[in-house]
């Protein structure tokens, strides 16, 4: 298995790697986890994929310790069909997108980080949320997508009370051969 078509984690390569997250797991182990594992070389920087990766990781583990939940959250990453592919599923009760400082699906490359609304909101949340986590994950990543998930993990839309957690999944494309090596050497 060619390291483009894998990961590595431990010594050994895969195409997935699958992590639990305890949600009262100290946050320093869970960024030394993430940086032992290796990715293929992708399109944008290593460092902005784990901290697109970290970012999601935190609002759902901020999310399990408000709701007082203590399911694991999962974490997967599989290298397929040429793309990296990162899910994260939780058990935090969801969202509403409505509360955010920007329009879900807006392009991230339109929001100012400096407006009013984004002040409001870190105001609002005495600074505690930055509404940064799905920014970053959408700057970062080729393709995001977010479902709310029921009791039978069943796609929803987002209802308070209801919903029992989130699913999001993004994707970015592995870079092979010649661009690999670009890519590698920060080019």
């Amino acid at each position: 298995m060619e390291h483009a078509e894998s990961l590595q984690m431990n010594g050994k390569q895969s195409r997935t790697i699958r992590l639990s997250v305890n949600p009262q797991a100290d946050f320093r182990q869970v960024i030394r986890t993430l940086e032992a594992i290796v990715i293929p070389p992708v399109r944008v920087s290593e460092e902005h994929i784990r901290f697109a990766v970290l970012e999601l990781l935190n609002n759902s583990i901020r999310a399990h310790r408000e709701k007082g939940e203590p399911r694991d959250i999962l974490l997967d990453l599989t290298v397929s069909d040429g793309r990296l592919v990162v899910a994260i599923r939780d058990f935090g009760g969801g969202f509403d997108t409505g509360l955010l400082p920007y329009d879900l699906q807006a392009d991230p490359a339109s929001l100012d980080l400096h407006s009013p609304s984004f002040e409001e909101y870190q105001k609002k949340n005495g600074f505690k949320r930055f509404g940064m986590g799905i920014y970053v994950a959408k700057k970062t990543f080729d393709d995001f997508r977010l479902v709310f998930l029921d009791s039978r993990d069943q796609p929803m839309a987002w209802s308070a009370g209801r919903t029992v957690g989130t699913l999001i999944t993004v994707t970015v494309g592995v870079v092979f051969g010649d661009s690999a090596a670009e890519a590698s050497n920060g080019k």
